[in-house]
Parts: C-alpha cells; structure tokens; sequence
C-alpha cells in the first residue's frame, strides 16, 4: 500500500445495473489497478431498492417500520459488492468485499454518518494487492449495533466518508453522464462545468441538480475531500469531468463568469382547501407529515378559510394523500379536502451572484412570458430562485432559462 497511490472510487446503480455493465467497470477497475491501490464503493444495481421498498409496502400494506425495511433495504448493497468482486477475480485481480460493520462505518439512529471507526482490514487488504469492494448506503447504529441505511445519496456519503477515513484527498464518483453540467444535459445541450465549488453545488444539489446530493457534498466540504465526478465506463470514455472542490482552489473566482446551474426536478403539488381559518388546523396537518421531506409550502392570506399547497419528490405524494386524509376523517381539523396531486416540474435557478446583482426575477419571467409558458409557483431564496410549471412544459422552460443565462454548450 505504501508504494501505490489509493484511489476511492464510486459506481451508482446505472453503472452495475446489469452484468455486460459489471462486466465494463471490472475491466476498468482491473486496468486500474495494476499499478494503483483501489478502494470501490457500490450502490445496489439498477432499480433494485426502489423494487425492495415496493415490495416492502405491498407485504406490510403501507409504511414498514425502519428497523425491518432497513435491513431489507441494505440487502440491494450485499449482492452488488460480491457480484463486481466475483467479476474483477475473473479478470485476474484478487479482490474481496466487505460490508459497513467490517470497516466500523457508524451512523446515529436518522442514518447521520459519525465516522468510519477501523480502516485496518482494508489497509491489510491493499498490502495484499487486493481490490476492496466496500457496501455502500448501509452503516451501524452506534448505539444499538444494528444496521442502518443512510438516506438518499448514502453511496456517495460512504465514498466520501470512507476516503478521509484512509487519508485520500480526493475520490472519484462515476455515473451515467460525465461532470456537472449548467443543467440537465438530457434535456438540453448545456454547458460542462471543469471545476466547480462546493459553495456553488451544495445549493444547486438541494435543489435536485448536480448529480451529486447535497449531504455528501456538504461532508466533502467539512472533511477536505474533493470530488472528481466521471463517467461510468459502463458508458463511454470520460472526458474529463468534474472537480467538485473549494473555491479557493478556483482561481480568480470573482472574476470568472457566473457559475449559475438550473437544477429539474419532478415534483408532487398537493393542494389542500378548505381549511378552518382557526389556530392549531396548520399544526395538525404538518404533525401528520412530520417526517416526509416537504420541498416548498405555499399558505396565502386566508379569509374565512385557508389553503396550503405543498411540494414533494413523487414517492411520497401517496403516503402525504393518504395521512391528510386521515387528519380530515378524525374531524379535529375540519372539512380538509386534500386534491389529486398535480404533476409538475420545479427548475431553480442557482447563482452565487445573485445576492450582489439584481435583475433575476425579471429574467426569469421574461424568459418564460417569451415562449408562453405559465408560471404555477415562484421561490425566491438567497442565490436561489425557483419556479414551478406544468409536466408538459418543463422541456422549453429549461431551454428558455438555459438560454436566457448562457448556460448553453
């Protein structure tokens, strides 16, 4: 180990979604590490947690309790890691696999990583030359000792996590589109970023953009690690991709142009009317959601009765639906009439920029008035601004805004 450079790498779901795509990032990883120390993260292939937790509710018939769908969960991350071993040892390479518990990789009971406690087996294993395939998403309860998922984005939170744990600056974070872009690049042809700030990203993250999740960049920032986002070989050749860092490593920072991104998302907005203009109806409601992650919240002025419109990632619009209705039969808020949930798209806007320079709202608005496009909902945040348009709408609404702030390739 002492002789080689460690490398910590990274590899979504996507990239080891099937084996022909194993088989890919096996072949790079055994190039690789012929004469570099590698360590692998891997996330459960493909769609698989999504399958786990739909099977889960329609087992349970509704919402499990963590501890059992945790355990269930993690099991996505334990066929992965020895199924891209088996595949590196078929090319020659020795190389062993090892879950959260066998590097001490400790969470609190929310999936709050606290460090990972004892990197010795993985520091013997690269003397050896070996490979080392590590489970991401999955910790231990510290003070339970019990397994534990680490939320969205867990897999890079582990990567990130694990690489300051053995030293390394920096960690490599493959995926289906290679860098950072402007905005989606699906959507439109934007501009790749070479380098971007955490300071930048954290926010566009949040927001739904970036690749990246707002958490693990957030640890990146507090742990002095650097992230290098790749395209998976499961694609294509890199050309370079992304160096997530700090912005004292981009130089001149206040002289380059604006670093602004616009994250899309699809999103749930869920009205609910009719709502006793009285203290303590709001209360019952957000209670019932207290721990769903709510986007945006909208209450204008009531008169005789208020409204409140919410915004939330797709999966748990249902869940949302079916608690408000709960709140609404228990008769102790009133007539509360929570409506279908409408099919939107949220684009915001992100922009260091914009607290020192004015003009951004009136861009925006602009830039949508242009092609016709109706505005549902509108945020204004520090160097953020989103808006909300209908499903069908949010593919010219990107290219407009894209357009509007030169954020075209």
């Amino acid at each position: 180990m002492a002789n080689k450079e460690v490398v910590v790498q990274k590899y979504g779901g996507t990239s080891v979604a099937t084996p022909e795509r194993i088989g890919r990032v096996a072949d790079y990883i055994a190039k690789v590490a012929e004469d570099k120390n590698i360590v692998v993260v891997i996330s459960a292939m493909g769609e698989e947690t999504d399958r786990l937790l739909r099977l889960a509710k329609e087992v349970y018939g509704g919402e499990p309790p963590k501890g059992e769908l945790d355990k269930l969960l993690v099991t996505g991350e334990d066929q992965s890691a020895p199924l891209l071993t088996l595949a590196i040892m078929r090319r020659g390479r020795t190389a062993t696999s090892l879950d959260s518990r066998a590097i001490g990789l400790v969470c609190d009971p929310k999936g709050r990583v606290k460090g990972v406690r004892d990197v010795s087996k993985i520091k013997m294993l690269l003397d050896q030359e070996q490979v080392v395939i590590i489970t991401g998403y999955q910790g231990i309860v510290e003070e339970t000792g019990e397994v534990s998922t680490l939320g969205r984005g867990g897999s890079e939170i582990t990567t990130v996590a694990l690489a300051a744990a053995l030293g390394v600056g920096r960690c490599e974070v493959y995926s289906d589109v290679d860098g950072i872009y402007a905005t989606d690049p699906r959507i439109v042809p934007a501009k790749r970023f070479d380098k971007i700030s955490y300071e930048q990203l954290v926010p566009l993250a949040g927001a739904g953009g970036g690749k990246l999740m707002a958490r693990s960049v957030k640890l990146a920032e507090k742990l002095g690690v650097e992230i290098k986002v790749l395209l998976s070989p499961s694609f294509g050749q890199t050309t370079g991709g992304t160096l997530v860092c700090s912005g004292s490593t981009l130089e001149k920072m206040e002289g380059l142009e604006t670093q602004a991104g616009i994250a899309v998302r699809e999103l749930r907005l869920i009205k609910v009317s009719n709502i006793p203009h009285e203290p303590g109806m709001a209360n019952q409601i957000f209670e019932a959601i207290s721990d769903i992650v709510i986007r945006d919240v909208v209450q204008p002025p009531p008169k005789d009765q208020a409204e409140i419109s919410l915004l939330c990632l797709p999966e748990y619009s249902s869940i949302i639906l079916s608690r408000l209705h709960g709140v609404k039969e228990s008769g102790a808020a009133g007539e509360i009439k929570p409506s279908d949930p409408l099919i939107v798209a949220g684009l915001t806007l992100v922009d260091t920029l914009m607290e020192d320079e004015s003009g951004y709202l009136a861009r925006i608005t602009r830039a949508l008035a242009r092609i016709k496009v109706n505005i549902e909902m509108l945020f204004s945040s520090g160097i953020a601004i989103s808006v909300v348009v209908k499903e069908e709408s949010y593919t010219k609404a990107t290219q407009a805004l894209a357009e509007e702030f030169g954020l075209l390739a």
